[in-house]
């Protein structure tokens, strides 16, 4: 059965979250050092516009995440037999994630929306080491994905070699780095939208093969 427009849009939701990420990290202005503790109310009703935009980057992240849950799930369940544990763990951790990125724009509301909107910087002081390490509470979810979809691809060879390996190193770092451990953390923040946006490329691509493969069998068979 063909597939519909919107089951090949699916696995492309993967590269609009990376994006949405890295989105983010450019668009958020709330102080003029990287560091927690140092945003200033000045700073974020200045650039207004702009943090309001990257909110909405993490909004349009979370959302793109269930729905590449969906298309992930149904790639890495194609590759198992009776029963679908690896697909139903990374389902469940990029759920997790969606969830930590939901907890981000409250915290985020409350630096712009609440303590910057009220011009408390004593508030603002205390939200912003909050804000700061908001992604860590992604980093469970981050590597459940990880560690799962890593297993998947070894075990069923529904992703290539390589980046299932890949993939399960990352999961361990971002395990280490959500305990505290570095490198870690830069595993969560920095290099899950590059991990997204190429599994979204290899999901569409193995989803075209196997569309193709489809459509040459029809033929012969016809």
């Amino acid at each position: 059965m063909p597939r519909s427009k919107f089951e090949r849009f699916l696995p492309w939701t993967g590269a609009i979250a990376g994006a949405a990420w890295i989105g983010q990290m450019f668009l958020f202005q709330t102080g003029d050092q990287d560091s927690p503790g140092t945003m200033t109310t000045a700073v974020i009703r200045d650039h207004l516009a702009l943090n309001y935009a990257a909110i909405g980057c993490l909004v349009v992240m979370a959302i793109a995440l269930v729905f590449f849950a969906t298309a992930l799930r149904s790639h890495l369940r194609a590759g198992e037999a009776g029963e679908s544990t690896y697909s139903s763990i990374v389902s469940g951790g990029l759920l997790l994630v969606a969830a930590g990125l939901s907890q981000m724009v409250m915290w985020n509301w409350g630096l712009i929306n609440g303590a910057a909107d009220a011009k408390d910087d004593q508030a603002l002081g205390i939200l912003s080491f909050v804000g700061f390490f908001g992604f860590a509470g992604m980093g469970i979810g981050i590597a459940t994905t990880f560690l799962g979809a890593g297993l998947a691809g070894l075990a069923n060879a529904v992703l290539p070699r390589w980046f299932a390996i890949l993939t399960l190193v990352l999961g361990v770092l971002s395990a280490l780095g959500t305990a505290g451990i570095p490198p870690g953390g830069l595993v969560n923040y920095l290099l899950l939208p590059l991990w997204l946006i190429a599994a979204a490329i290899i999901l569409a691509r193995r989803q075209g093969e196997a569309d193709l493969s489809l459509s040459l069998m029809g033929s012969v068979v016809s």
